[in-house]
């Protein structure tokens, strides 16, 4: 039996990760998987880690690593630092849309760091590229995943003004750029709705929102389970997501598998996944008018929302589990003969 530690954020209450999801579907394939770490604070992440991970690495065949960048590169180094130390099989997944930043401000470390892998792994071509051209070598592009029977599709052939936002309010997701546009579209369209879902700080956002007059109109339901995602979208129209930083989405494969048409900032790995018109629309970020026109011509063109919602399923087929599985397997156990 194949045995491996997966280095990634995985609170019991959160939104599970990639990494964690990864290491379940992995588990009922029969490998023995153990994730590092379950704790709920960056504190906790780096004390489990930091102790639980050394003990947790000796009794493996192989490492994977999911790398965002930040605070968390301390830990995320004591993780692959281990896994060389101990000469596993190591693989860091390359996840932070803002990694490339980071490692220009800490160019020594994060090189170091980066070097220390037997693979280095991203989702698509935006980081490998960036990454390539700082001299980092970046051997495999696996690309984020869901899994589709868990989405049910709803083909949609016009869209009504009920918007749907859920990526929190963190400053990297700019929740201000999709309230303004929001109030744009309120201004023409006197029955438009918003639902913002999603963790962080919402004072800002709710004070923006009162400021603007629409506070009996925009909903906060906060962290939605990911179980209840499908529904949630399903009571909705138009997605919009206005990050200032992105790697590769989830929220947007979530969206495609449901048929909900896309409209999102071109930033970071967005625009190597969406193509505007055909599968999504893309705008400007930092530009809540071309967010509300794009959002507006939606309401106003229902074979543009027909075609999004066909080709955004067909997209999403492409991400399923069944077409990275065997990647992963390949990446983590290359020595693997069966």
């Amino acid at each position: 039996m194949h045995r491996l530690v997966i280095f990634t954020p995985g609170p019991p209450n959160g939104t599970p990760t990639q990494g964690v999801l990864i290491g379940e579907l992995l588990a009922s394939d029969g490998v023995d998987v153990r994730v590092v770490s379950r704790a709920s604070t960056s504190i906790g992440r780096f004390f489990d880690i930091a102790l639980r991970g050394l003990f947790e690495v000796a009794g493996t065949d192989s490492v994977l690593t999911n790398v965002y960048g930040g605070r968390a590169f301390v830990h995320e180094s004591l993780a692959i630092l281990y896994a060389r130390l101990l000469r596993k099989r190591s693989v860091a997944v390359i996840r932070g849309g803002w990694l490339l930043d980071f490692v220009k401000r800490h160019p020594y470390w994060g090189k170091f760091i980066l070097s220390l892998p037997d693979l280095n792994v991203t989702p698509h071509q935006f980081l490998f590229q960036g990454f390539g051209n700082m001299g980092i070598g970046v051997g495999r592009v696996i690309p984020n995943f869901i899994q589709l029977e868990n989405y049910p599709f709803r083909m949609r052939d016009r869209a009504g003004p009920r918007f749907l936002y859920t990526r929190g309010t963190h400053e990297i997701y700019n929740p201000e750029m999709a309230v303004r546009a929001f109030g744009a579209i309120r201004e023409k369209v006197t029955d438009a709705t918003l639902t913002m879902a999603g963790t962080g700080d919402q004072t800002k956002v709710k004070e923006l929102v009162r400021s603007l007059g629409l506070s009996s109109i925009v909903r906060f339901v906060g962290l939605v389970p990911k179980r209840e995602i499908p529904e949630l979208i399903d009571h909705h129209d138009i997605y919009i997501q206005s990050n200032r930083v992105e790697n590769m989405p989830v929220s947007i494969l979530e969206m495609w598998a449901c048929g909900i048409p896309v409209v999102a900032t071109e930033v970071g790995g967005t625009s190597h996944l969406v193509n505007s018109g055909n599968d999504g629309l893309l705008v400007a970020s930092e530009n809540p008018e071309a967010l509300a026109e794009a959002c507006l011509r939606l309401l106003k063109e229902p074979q543009l929302v027909e075609r999004l919602s066909s080709n955004g399923r067909q997209r999403v087929e492409e991400f399923s589990w069944e077409n990275v599985q065997s990647s992963w397997l390949d990446a983590l156990f290359p020595n693997d003969k069966k």
